[in-house]
């Protein structure tokens, strides 16, 4: 028999994390799905700049994060949900197969923009990475490139400063709240390069430097892809407006929101539109 839910939560970031929990204590029946861990972008991150009480690493924010919702009642669920079909109640296809819902929290973020590169496989372990938590420790004492403007590009930058050489950040603008702005600008061997855009990676095997539009190359054994702005949109386009399956976090909120705590805030929202959404009406 196909299970059925109160609510599936796509995507166990902080924000489908935080409108799982809104909603099951509130007393609902939630699943939780995650490709890979919960916690998102949290569990590559570092020290959390601009959160309420302090800076708190990414992980351990993840796994306290993750307890809480596991003590409201919440189930967390491994594996892609590949589809989404509207209608009620709710079909929700998983590597698992199909599950049913009243209602759908969308919190699947953003992809990484490679702007202006074209081949950007071709460096996949030369030189190109998307986590500096996981790969910053391979350019120990050498010069690096961080490609964005948003929150997330700073916390990498920051993150590669501990290890790295120099770390130029490259971005057509910034967005940055004010705790990261100060952060980057204390960090002396962090150099921002606002107003331009990478256009080509060069290197005889291994990256060594990356080009931009401007006319300028930037020595760098590695390049960090900082830039998630593509809203992974697909089960939201599946669900053709559907007033039951509602989006939170990144991949609904306008472009350039610049914190996790924005995410979050959103996620809470998102968790009690649904708690009314499905409570009795008199």
């Amino acid at each position: 028999m196909t299970e059925s839910w109160d609510v599936v939560v796509v995507g166990a970031g902080i924000a489908g994390l935080t409108a799982a929990r809104v909603c099951a204590e509130q007393g609902l029946r939630v699943v939780a799905h995650d490709m890979l861990a919960p916690g998102g972008r949290l569990i590559n991150l570092g020290a959390v700049q601009a959160w309420p009480g302090g800076t708190p690493q990414g992980p351990e924010f993840a796994g306290a994060l993750l307890e809480e919702v596991m003590t409201a009642g919440v189930e967390i669920a491994y594996g892609e949900v590949t589809g989404l079909t509207p209608g009620r109640p709710i079909t929700v296809e998983t590597g698992e197969g199909p599950v049913t819902a009243r209602a759908v929290v969308v919190a699947t973020g953003l992809a990484a923009d490679e702007g202006a590169l074209t081949d950007t496989r071709d460096w996949a372990g030369r030189g190109l990475s998307e986590c500096a938590s996981c790969d910053g420790p391979l350019y120990a004492g050498k010069k690096v490139v961080v490609l964005g403007g948003d929150e997330w590009s700073a916390a990498e930058a920051l993150e590669l400063a501990e290890v790295a050489a120099h770390v130029t950040v490259v971005a057509a603008r910034t967005s940055w709240s004010a705790a990261a702005e100060r952060a980057v600008g204390a960090a002396p061997s962090i150099e921002v390069r606002r107003g331009a855009t990478a256009t080509g990676l060069e290197g005889p095997s291994a990256l060594a430097a990356v080009h931009l539009d401007d006319g300028t190359t930037i020595e760098a054994a590695g390049v960090f892809l900082a830039a998630a702005t593509r809203p992974r949109r697909a089960l939201l386009d599946a669900a053709g407006g559907d007033p039951h399956v509602l989006a939170a976090g990144d991949v609904g909120l306008p472009a350039h929101t610049p914190t996790l705590l924005a995410a979050a805030a959103d996620g809470r929202r998102a968790g009690l539109a649904v708690v009314d959404l499905l409570s009795p009406k008199d």
